[in-house]
C-alpha cells in the first residue's frame, strides 16, 4: 500500500509531526494541540473519509495502515517527529519503517504502565512490552508515555446505568487512578514541542490525580449522571460472559486479567502529567461531566484500557 496525501498541504514540511491513531480520542486532541501551536501535522488515517475533518482543521492526511511498512515509510517521508499508537502489531512495522526514515529525530510512543511488567503474560501487557522493544530497536530516539487505566473505560458501565443500576465486577478490590485521555494528548503535545533532548530516552508514567475504588467510581458516575449505580462482585468467568455481550470476548477476558493484576499490585498516583505540562491532571469527575452524552443508551465505545 502506498501512502496518499490529501488536503491543502502537500509534500514534506519542515518540523512536521506524524500522528498515528489521529482519529481516536488521544490522536484527535493531539492533532488539535499541535496545530494550535503552529506545528505542521501529518495525520495517518485508514481511509480518506476519516481524514476529512483533520484536513479541514489544517492537517495533512495520509492514508495508510500501522500494519503495512510501505505505507508507513511513505507517511514518515520528511517527518521530524512521530507519535505512535500501539495496536495489535505492537509497532513492529512502524519500527522497521522508522529505522530507514531520514531525518526522523524522535518517536513518542503511547505505551502503558503494563510495559513495566514484562513478566505478566497478558495480551494487553505484552503488546506494550513488545512495542517498546521494537521502537528501541529502531535506533530512533524515543519517549514512552505509560498511562494507566483510561477514564473512558467507565463507558463499559453504561448498560448498567440504563438497566438495573448494578455494575457487576470481577475484582471488587480494584482501586486505580483513572487518567483522562485528554491529559495524555496534552502530555504528548508538550513532549513533541520540547527540545528532543528534554525527554528522549525516558519512560513517563501517567495517571489521574486520585486513586478511586470501584464503589468510588460508581459514586462519581451516579452523582454526575443523576442515576443510581452500585457495584456487585461476580466470578470472573461470569463477568467475561456478561461483558462479551458488549465488546469482543478476547478483550473482555484480557481486561479481566489486567484488573486482577492491578488488584494484586495496586498502582499509585503518578505526577507525570504535572511534570510534563505544569498543571494538575484532570479528575475522573471532570471527565464524566464532559462526556455525559457518551453515556446515552446504546453499545458502549471503549477507548484505551
Amino acid at each position: 500500500m502506498t501512502g496518499r496525501v490529501t488536503g491543502t498541504m502537500a509534500g514534506p514540511l519542515p518540523g512536521t509531526v506524524l500522528v498515528t491513531g489521529a482519529s481516536g480520542a488521544v490522536g484527535r486532541r493531539l492533532v488539535s494541540r499541535l496545530l494550535d501551536s503552529g506545528v505542521p501535522v501529518r495525520a495517518l488515517v485508514r481511509s480518506a473519509a476519516r481524514g476529512r475533518a483533520l484536513a479541514a482543521a489544517g492537517a495533512q492526511t495520509v492514508v495508510g495502515d500501522l500494519a503495512d511498512t510501505a505505507s508507513l515509510a511513505a507517511a514518515l517521508h520528511g517527518v521530524e517527529r512521530a507519535f505512535l499508537l500501539l495496536q495489535d502489531e505492537a509497532g513492529a512495522p512502524f519500527a522497521q519503517a522508522a529505522a530507514k526514515a531520514r531525518g526522523l529525530r524522535e518517536v513518542v510512543v503511547l505505551s502503558a504502565t503494563a510495559a513495566a511488567h514484562p513478566e505478566y503474560d497478558n495480551p494487553m501487557f505484552q503488546k506494550h512490552v513488545r512495542g517498546e522493544r521494537h521502537v528501541r530497536g529502531s535506533g530512533v530516539p524515543w519517549v514512552f508515555l505509560r498511562p494507566g487505566a483510561f477514564a473512558s473505560l467507565a463507558l463499559l458501565w453504561a448498560p448498567a446505568l440504563h438497566g438495573d443500576g448494578v455494575v457487576r465486577v470481577p475484582h471488587a478490590g480494584l482501586a486505580v487512578p483513572l487518567i483522562d485521555p485528554r491529559d495524555i494528548a496534552d502530555v504528548a503535545a508538550a513532549v513533541l514541542t520540547a527540545p528532543v533532548e528534554r525527554w528522549a530516552g525516558k519512560a513517563v508514567p501517567l495517571s489521574g490525580p486520585e486513586v478511586l475504588t470501584l464503589p468510588g467510581r460508581a459514586a462519581v458516575l451516579a452523582a454526575e449522571l443523576g442515576r443510581p449505580l452500585r457495584v456487585e462482585p461476580v466470578p470472573e468467568e461470569e463477568w467475561v460472559r456478561l461483558t462479551a455481550r458488549h465488546v469482543p470476548e478476547p478483550y473482555a477476558r484480557a481486561l479481566a486479567g489486567v484488573e486482577r493484576f492491578f488488584t494484586e499490585h495496586p498502582p499509585a498516583v503518578s505526577p507525570g502529567v504535572t511534570d510534563v505540562t505544569g498543571r494538575p491532571a484532570r479528575s475522573f469527575a471532570t471527565w464524566v461531566r464532559d462526556h455525559v452524552a457518551s453515556f446515552a443508551p446504546g453499545p458502549p465505545t471503549v477507548v484505551g484500557g
